[in-house]
């Protein structure tokens, strides 16, 4: 498990670096990531598929 933590430091500090954002910003980025996915999941269940 500390394998797996260690990887997703590595992997968000990379992205971090590569985009230029700071702490806030990357707090912004996953607030925004996680409402399209949301808005993505509402599409697909209740409006295509009629559920």
């Amino acid at each position: 498990m500390k394998d797996l933590i260690q990887a997703h430091k590595k992997l968000i500090k990379t992205v971090k670096e590569q985009m230029g954002l700071s702490e806030y910003g990357m707090y912004w980025l996953a607030f925004l990531e996680g409402g399209l996915t949301i808005w993505f999941l509402d599409r697909i269940f209740f409006h295509w598929l009629n559920f």
